[in-house]
């Protein structure tokens, strides 16, 4: 088995893998807000750290963020994808309930279907809208429709939650709120204008003035795709050599498994001009 390397390995606690990224953010501010020890141990992407094999033991997916929680006894607990992470942190450390519902309640229930709409909706959706409308090597129009407009959908989704309710579940923000408030507080670096959503606005808002999230927000390094930093004239050129590097990454990603589509019978008949 490959071995991790000395420099990334657990140490005793909870460790989280990630990098100057969306998804390892939430990880972080549901650290931050519970005040969990945790060691952060930062994948460099210049260097395809999270491709490499050591890494894919931790993560098979070969995606952040990953877990290690190493237990006083010295058993080892590794989750990956966000969602279980969260669930995960919340199962171990958050026994008062904080920022969770106890399993079993109709709470729960609710917080577990908005953690769901997010990792398998809102997350997605905004991750393909950042795609076209900026890692793309070459203009896609039709693309750029397609998942801003989606996005919205989506953000109308929130919206009409939130017009109703102070957070996702009632009154108590949990990890449901964590998971979806990072790609709000990304909303234009994915092509949305979250002031044609003044519901979710306030909400983002909200989350991003609490002292931890502000904290969270500062792990690997300062927060990169927030609305404020992606217009800020002084953060232009990272963000140019961001969209160079990123877009060269994905390219190299999606090549070495690309092949042409599986044709069906029906192909090209729903072509319109």
């Amino acid at each position: 088995m490959t071995e991790v390397p000395a420099e990334k390995a657990a140490k005793p606690g909870l460790n989280i893998y990630g990098c100057a990224a969306v998804n390892p953010s939430k990880c972080t501010i549901m650290a931050e807000e519970l005040g969990i020890p945790y060691n952060y141990i930062n994948l460099d992407m210049s260097k395809g750290e999270m491709g490499e094999e050591w890494f894919k033991t931790i993560n098979p997916n070969g995606k952040v963020p990953a877990i290690v929680h190493v237990k006083e006894d010295g058993t080892k607990v590794t989750v990956w994808e966000s969602a279980a992470c969260l669930l995960y942190m919340a199962d171990m450390f958050d026994k008062e309930h904080k920022f969770s519902y106890p399993v079993g309640t109709p709470e729960y229930y609710t917080q577990l279907s908005w953690l769901s709409w997010q990792v398998a909706g809102y997350g997605p959706m905004m991750g393909q809208a950042a795609h076209f409308n900026r890692y793309i090597p070459k203009a896609d129009p039709y693309g750029s429709w397609r998942y801003t407009s989606e996005c919205r959908r989506l953000h109308a989704v929130l919206e009409k939650r939130l017009a109703n309710t102070e957070y996702l579940v009632g009154d108590r923000m949990t990890i449901a709120d964590f998971a979806a408030f990072i790609f709000a507080h990304s909303a234009r670096w994915c092509g949305v204008d979250i002031d044609d959503f003044p519901k979710v606005k306030e909400w983002r808002d909200k989350i991003a003035q609490r002292p931890a999230v502000q904290k969270a927000l500062l792990v690997p390094v300062p927060y990169q795709f927030s609305d404020a930093a992606v217009v800020d004239a002084a953060n232009q050129d990272t963000l140019k050599m961001i969209r160079k590097f990123g877009t060269l990454g994905i390219k190299g990603a999606t090549e070495q498994h690309s092949k042409e589509a599986t044709a069906v019978p029906s192909d090209h008949t729903n072509y319109v001009e």
